[in-house]
């Protein structure tokens, strides 16, 4: 049996039907526009909403939001948590949706054995000259659920200040919508979007930093 990893999104991947295009794919009129599908289409095979120590921000430019997508710093700040999504997937199409995610045919996602939680491995990216791909080449260690290794997608450098177009933020919104947690949606938006200044401005990342609704469990 193909080994499991948890992958958390806490951007447009927090609404499962956004997730979901990355493993059975869509075509270009479809509402998230088109995705190659993945090696298997297999639904996860279990989901977990839970606050991760790692602020929300917005910065750069999406190519298929027009405005600055949604990152978390690879510092912990335990006062900025930020909500995220957990799906158990198998490690194909962890590397698929890292792939999607970055922009390229394939990537390389092996994790060394000594990658400790909190910690981060940049991701080798073809950028191939254009600055769209590669935006989420840092691959973050996030505390193991169930002995199972989780992690999340985030920018290994520092992108210019930005905004959130409407039509990301209201993507994002829906998927907050459907987490089993007491949440203040637009609080919690515009404070990441004020914050999101701040980390644009400071310099970020080290090798060692610190660092449709469904049933779900929630995990603080």
């Amino acid at each position: 049996m193909t080994e499991q990893v948890w992958y958390f999104s806490y951007g447009s991947n927090l609404l499962r039907e956004r997730f979901l295009a990355y493993l059975t794919g869509s075509d270009e009129n479809s509402e998230f526009g088109a995705h190659p599908p993945a090696p298997s289409a297999a639904m996860p095979a279990d989901e977990r909403w839970l606050w991760i120590d790692h602020p929300l921000y917005f910065a750069g430019v999406s190519r298929r939001w027009a405005g600055s997508p949604a990152f978390v710093s690879l510092t912990s700040d335990s006062a900025n948590r930020s909500l995220a999504h957990g799906y158990l997937i198998d490690r194909v199409q962890f590397s698929h949706l890292a792939a999607v995610e970055n922009v390229v045919e394939s990537i390389d996602v092996t994790v060394p054995p000594t990658l400790a939680i909190g910690q981060w491995l940049h991701l080798t990216v073809d950028r191939k000259g254009e600055s769209f791909r590669g935006k989420y080449d840092a691959l973050l260690r996030l505390p193991d659920i169930d002995a199972v290794p989780a992690f999340t997608l985030t920018s290994s450098i520092q992108r210019e200040p930005g905004e959130p177009s409407s039509r990301y933020l209201a993507t994002i919104r829906r998927g907050l919508h459907c987490a089993p947690i007491d949440l203040d949606v637009e609080n919690y938006l515009n404070a990441a979007i004020a914050r999101s200044a701040e980390l644009t401005s400071t310099r970020r990342g080290s090798s060692s930093a610190a660092a449709r609704c469904s049933p779900t469990t929630e995990k603080r």
